[in-house]
């Protein structure tokens, strides 16, 4: 609850800058601008004034400390400390700390490393240790890389090693502590960033900024999570304790929480796909994960730790289903083919052990698999099945007596359900329970029959609707069907009834309007768990009542249950987070769960991370055996597996790389597995669309890996660990004549080679381009074929074009770094624009490299950065995609990209090139605008059009971009209609693209026609730039307990506002 009360003051004040309450001496000291501070009793003494003491300084902001017992005050080159008279009627200066430069002491922050104090000044965080009582003293300082812009706000987060600083401009900025130096900045907002909090229990970081808006963000990728549009100026956020804070804007004051119900358990470093409890022996589980890059890992449920981790084969990218026989420590995964990959989960990374072709139909999918715990004696300890798409079950077996097939169901099988293992045993152990495309649910038993193993039906179920989840329970089969409801048939009531007619079964109401995407059970306390699309999160007893939900605007991914007690673990943001049974169930659960006796589960220790030294051949071959049919298999010789991908590890998280065209490592972004509907709907047939790592607006690969800098080290061999077989030991003549490497020896056998360790660096050599992703695309190279000139054009081109070559070659820029002349600069830029005007995409690029380089180097012109910016900005209507996409490219390498530049970059977003869309929403983000939302408020603000007349160069930008202030509107209704809220293009806004071979002459034909076009034509195609918005407004402190305020924008006496916080 919050309640406000307002005090009359007896002494008339002016505006208060600073203010700050002093903790047990129960007195408010004021500060107005005037050389003097004022001493108050706060509200257990009345408010009554208690006198004011001198100073011969300006002070600009407050603090008090309550370790030494004294007021802190920040000034102009000093920190200065004062004794508080025990009386609280006085002051006196105890130490000043001067500081070089005469900085200005914006504020001082108490939660420094070890104790200190931060003091933030300017663009320098400097830190303050106490040196005995009333004296501080410099012991680290943490400067700014990003410009001249002040530090507004820090925070330091103990837990992950890092302090976070924003600033003015509303940049981000985070710095080791232990090594002090700077490792990521990123734009969050486009105006003063208000407060910054690290969450390491969300692994997110928390920032506000002045325009209103509360951002969330994830820490291992750099994303935004989430957002929060207050819809008026934040002049404070402070927090009160870890889950509440209070804001502070314009006209209103507002109590917030967090409430964090769920702890981080493990980050996967991509969003999990498909989450399972695996039990792999007597009180022995693991969590299996499988995440969008492909990698399927084993998590400890205990402690969250990585067990073991598999090698990233580009055959995974089809993978459909996944299951784990826990006797053989195999792990089976469906390719989306016939074949079968097995992988060896006694080693990480997992090795491909062998290759499976299940069928003698190569056409024969393999739709789904699992694994049943079955004791069927003569050391049949467990079978594997397979459904495939010809409605036949097989069992994946190395002894031939249990390697049968049956024809089961008219069509795909599409889904397979054994019992959980750990149940006490019995014939229901032996049973497996199959759902097919003809709608029908089968259950069978295996039972080992002489030296032959057979499958023997038990009974039918006719589903009246399709289902989306199977399982196998005991004493019944449970379902969820395409109406989102729960169905049960109990044992008793199919199996005497007899076959097909057995169709009776308790079915729920709907648990979701919306899609249930996964589903687990709780054995030991009946109840089970549904996750929507919608990320919803449900709990439910077996006769459909709800025991709980989860009420959180995140958006859940795939769940499971961690163990017997109920503990949940959820997905989101590329992470499994664990919510406690204690905050999740009600009380009649928890006193039932009380007195059940549940045996600790067996805690695993993870396997070291040791890559054999074959991972490193781009060939890799396996054995293959071949089914025959009749339970015959045999050896059908080697398999190559195409092996061009690689773990690299930020800290703990491990991540997929690949090498590009040049050779260079790259990151792989997630790919997209969607379900295939086949003729009468399904469950789920997965087929996989990938795309290859986009760099987010705010990573920068160089010199961030989600605030743990990526560096790419280890990419091959782990922890730095020795290989398994040496760099230079003998390579014995029968691996070679094995015909490992049809193409050629592979580079290691050719060179020295690298070093255990690799860290993935830009080439310095092309710094000049700059644009190249660092991703390239795997799926299909044909869809978008970057213009090249010919080699041996190029190489005369480059012997007789004196300037070509030296913006190409870097061994002959000698201009660069060297005195140059304003003439000699001058005419310099006007070549290179001359040259930009009708080249080449590839020339193009070295042109904005060259100019790059310039606008770095030396002092450009005010006439010539005009022409530069109107040169880009036109050539962001090129007839040329590839000319947008790197026009777009040079203005943000050239510095000219501001918070204004949304109104252009928004005709970039709608642009016909989904390459050029893609260009323009990452330097959307740079602007601090993340959502159409924001952008519609940035266009209909009054004050727009008026920062669009600041000069770029020697010229207004709103007479550059030929825009007007009706033409605002019209780009308003555009994006309005155009765009989705996340800033893509509306579907129905797509339109097909082709594009015609011209001429020369006839592309200087249309272009000419197009600059006669009226003016209204351009109106929606141009950019804009401008400064950083402000509003005035004072600046207000808090206290223990209770929060202090002054009227924003009171310039007279009159009132005090205090708020208490009051908790129930």
């Amino acid at each position: 609850m919050v309640e406000k009360r307002t005090f009359s003051m007896t002494e008339r004040l002016p505006p208060i800058q600073s203010m700050v309450h002093t903790g047990s001496f129960h007195i408010l000291v004021v500060y107005c601008g005037d050389l003097l501070l004022r001493l108050f009793g706060d509200h257990f003494r009345s408010f009554k004034p208690l006198g004011a003491v001198p100073c011969r300084f300006n002070i600009n902001c407050l603090c008090y400390d309550p370790e030494m017992k004294v007021l802190l005050s920040g000034i102009l080159g000093a920190v200065v400390t004062w004794t508080i008279e025990r009386s609280g009627r006085g002051l006196q200066i105890a130490h000043m700390v001067s500081l070089p430069g005469d900085e200005l002491v914006q504020d001082i922050v108490l939660n420094g490393p070890d104790g200190s104090l931060l003091a933030l000044c300017e663009t320098v965080v400097r830190v303050l240790e106490r040196q005995g009582y009333g004296q501080l003293g410099e012991v680290k300082r943490f400067t700014s890389i990003t410009g001249g812009s002040s530090i507004t706000c820090c925070f330091t987060c103990f837990d992950q090693g890092f302090l976070y600083a924003g600033n003015m401009t509303g940049e981000i900025q985070a710095w080791s502590l232990s090594r002090g130096h700077s490792l990521h900045s990123f734009k969050a907002h486009f105006s003063t960033v208000i407060c910054i909090r690290s969450r390491p229990e969300a692994h997110t970081l928390l920032t506000a900024g002045k325009e209103g808006f509360i951002k969330e963000w994830n820490l291992t990728s750099g994303n935004l999570l989430r957002w929060l549009e207050l819809g008026e100026d934040l002049y404070r956020l402070q927090f009160i304790d870890r889950a509440t804070f209070f804001c502070q804007t314009t006209y209103s004051f507002s109590l917030r929480s967090l409430p964090c119900f769920y702890n981080l358990f493990h980050v996967c470093g991509s969003a999990p796909q498909q989450l399972r409890r695996v039990h792999c022996g007597n009180s022995w589980f693991r969590i299996l994960c499988v995440t969008e890059d492909g990698l399927l890992r084993f998590v400890s449920p205990l402690t969250g730790n990585l067990l073991v981790i598999t090698w990233p084969f580009s055959i995974l990218d089809q993978a459909v289903d996944w299951a784990y026989d826990p006797e053989k420590e195999e792990l089976f995964v469906a390719t989306g083919s016939s074949n079968v990959l097995v992988f060896d989960t006694t080693r990480c990374p997992c090795p491909a052990k062998y290759l499976l072709c299940t069928s003698p139909n190569s056409q024969d999918m393999v739709q789904c698999l699992a694994y049943g715990h079955f004791h069927l004696g003569r050391g049949l300890e467990g079978l594997m099945f397979s459904g495939h798409q010809s409605g036949m079950i097989r069992v994946l077996s190395q002894h031939s007596c249990a390697r049968i097939e049956k024809f089961v169901h008219f069509g795909a099988v599409l889904a397979l359900s054994t019992l959980p293992g750990g149940l006490s045993g019995g014939r229901e152990n032996s049973l497996l329970c199959s759902y097919g495309m003809d709608d029908y649910v089968h259950l069978s038993e295996a039972v080992l029959e002489g030296i032959r193993v057979h499958l023997r039906p038990l009974a039918s179920i006719i589903s009246s609707c399709h289902l989306t989840h199977l399982i196998l329970l005991p004493k019944s089969v449970g379902a969820i069907t395409e109406t989102n409801c729960l169905r049960l048939w109990k044992f008793r009531d199919f199996m005497s009834s007899g076959s097909r007619k057995g169709s009776m079964c308790i079915e729920t109401l709907p648990l979701h309007q919306c899609a249930i995407t996964s589903f687990d059970v709780c054995l030991s306390l009946s109840l089970f768990v549904t996750g929507g699309s919608d990320g919803s999160i449900r709990i439910w007893n077996f006769h459909g009542r709800l025991v709980a939900m989860v009420d959180s605007s995140l958006h859940f991914g795939p769940l499971c249950f961690a163990n017997d007690r109920g503990d949940l673990l959820v997905t989101f943001n590329q992470s499994l987070y664990l919510v406690s049974c204690l905050k999740l169930l009600p009380s009649t659960l928890l006193a039932r769960l009380s007195f059940m006796g549940m045996t600790d589960e067996v805690l695993e220790a993870p396997k070291p991370f040791i890559p054999s030294f074959f991972f490193s051949f781009e060939t890799m071959f396996v054995p293959r055996y071949i089914y025959l049919g009749q339970g015959q298999q045999q050896l059908g010789g080697l398999e190559k597996l195409v092996n061009n991908r690689a773990i690299a590890f930020d800290h703990n998280v491990p991540h997929v790389i690949e090498e590009d065209e040049q050779g260079s490592p790259v990151l792989l972004s997630s790919f997209r597995r969607d379900s295939v509907h086949k003729e009468t709907d399904l469950m789920q047939t997965k087929k996989t669309l990938h795309s290859h790592y986009v760099l987010p607006p705010q990573l920068h690969l160089t010199t961030w890996d989600g605030l743990n800098p990526y560096q790419m080290l280890r990419c091959y061999f782990g922890h730095g660990r020795k290989w398994l077989l040496a760099p230079d030991c003998y390579i014995p003549n029968s691996v070679i004549r094995a015909r490992l490497w049809p193409e050629g020896s592979p580079i290691y056998l050719q060179c020295n080679l690298h070093a255990p360790m690799r860290e993935l660096e830009w080439d310095k050599s092309q710094q000049f381009f700059f644009w190249h992703s660092r991703a390239s695309a795997i799926s299909d190279a044909g869809e978008y074929s970057h213009e090249k000139e010919d080699e041996d054009f190029l190489e005369t081109r480059m012997s007789k074009d004196i300037t070509y070559s030296v913006l190409t070659d870097s061994a002959n820029r000698s201009w660069l770094g060297r005195k140059m002349s304003e003439i000699a600069i001058n005419s310099l830029i006007e070549t290179i624009l001359n040259i930009m005007t009708h080249a080449s995409p590839l020339k193009y690029q070295c042109c904005i490299g060259a100019l790059g380089q310039i606008f770095a180097s030396y002092q450009v012109t005010p006439p010539l950065r005009s022409d530069t910016a109107h040169r880009l900005l036109d050539d962001t209507t090129n007839s040329n995609p590839l000319i947008r996409e790197l026009a777009w490219e040079g203005l943000k390498r050239l510095g000219m990209i501001t918070h204004l530049f949304a109104m252009p970059l928004a005709q970039g977003l709608m642009d016909k090139d989904e390459r050029v869309r893609n260009k323009a929403l990452s330097l959307m983000a740079e602007t601090g605008i993340h959502s159409k939302t924001s952008l519609l408020n940035l266009i209909q603000d009054r004050d727009t059009f008026r920062e669009m007349q600041e000069m770029v160069g020697e010229e207004a930008l709103d007479h550059m971009l030929g825009m007007r202030a009706t033409d605002l509107q019209i780009l308003y209704t555009q994006v309005e209609q155009r765009l989705n809220e996340n800033l893509t293009l509306a579907l129905g806004d797509v339109k097909p693209t082709f594009s015609l071979d011209v001429s020369e002459a006839s592309e200087l034909t249309s272009l000419s026609k197009k600059t006669e076009e009226p003016e209204e034509a351009e109106v929606a195609t141009k950019p804009s730039k401008g400064q950083r918005r402000g509003r005035a407004g004072g600046r207000k402190h808090g206290m223990y307990g209770a929060i202090w305020s002054m009227p924003q924008g009171v310039q007279e006496a009159g009132n005090l506002w205090l708020t208490w916080v009051k908790r129930y």
